[in-house]
């Protein structure tokens, strides 16, 4: 039986414009097979990360949350430290590691001793990197902006761009250091158009591996993420 929890659909109208609330179901009514984790590894400075799993049922997109009881639990592990994740909220677990770095070997395992434990989950955290304060003050529509960061590697990066005065931007880049925003790409909300500050978030991202007992819509990717922000004209 699965429980509701949050705000009730009202009705079809309600359910297309404000999405399903979120539900859960106890980690006793499902089998390791039908349970999607989705781990990440975030790390926001150079020696600390937090390992933050959600697991689901009903594949990646589900809003299906399994709750873990009775002697289920996540437990996780980078290089010699040994942890079990806590609940930060029903179906999300969170624990936090220190003295963290590149290649830093990371592993998670969903315990069950009623039932079918995934315990190869695991995955490298990427090099740590600095992000560079892009020059503050230029033109979003008529200059190019130059986005910098060291070391470059040959892992995913992606670069997000959000400001009260421009619309979300986001794009995949290669990982060499430098990226060029052309003119005109960080588009103002409005037609007039304003100077605020924009915050722009960089992230490295490397894949592990996700446990084959688990939902195939699992996963497991570790993340170095940066941030800045600067002032942006019109």
């Amino acid at each position: 039986m699965f429980n509701r929890s949050g705000l009730v659909c009202l009705s079809l109208i309600g359910l297309s414009a404000l999405g399903c609330s979120k539900e859960t179901t106890s980690s006793n009514n499902i089998k390791t097979g039908g349970i999607a984790a989705l781990i990440d590894v975030y790390a926001d400075t150079d020696t600390k990360a937090v390992v933050h799993v959600k697991l689901v049922v009903g594949g990646s997109s589900s809003n299906t949350y399994v709750d873990l009881e009775g002697q289920d639990k996540l437990v996780a592990t980078a290089d010699d430290q040994t942890k079990t994740l806590s609940v930060v909220d029903t179906g999300i677990y969170e624990a936090t590691f220190s003295g963290v770095g590149e290649d830093t070997a990371f592993t998670v395992t969903l315990d069950r001793p009623e039932d079918t434990t995934a315990s190869d989950n695991s995955g490298d955290l990427p090099a740590p990197f600095s992000l560079d304060k892009p020059t503050e003050d230029l033109s979003r529509k008529d200059d190019a902006l130059d986005v910098s960061w060291a070391p470059d590697s040959s892992d995913k990066m992606n670069l997000d761009f959000d400001g009260d005065c421009i619309f979300s931007y986001d794009k995949d880049v290669s990982d060499t250091g430098a990226y060029t925003v052309k003119a005109g790409v960080l588009e103002s909300t409005g037609k007039d158009a304003e100077t605020c500050d924009i915050d722009l978030l960089a992230t490295r991202t490397r894949s592990g591996s996700a446990d084959s007992k688990f939902d195939k819509e699992s996963y497991f990717r570790l993340h170095q993420r940066r941030k800045v922000s600067f002032t942006s004209n019109p």
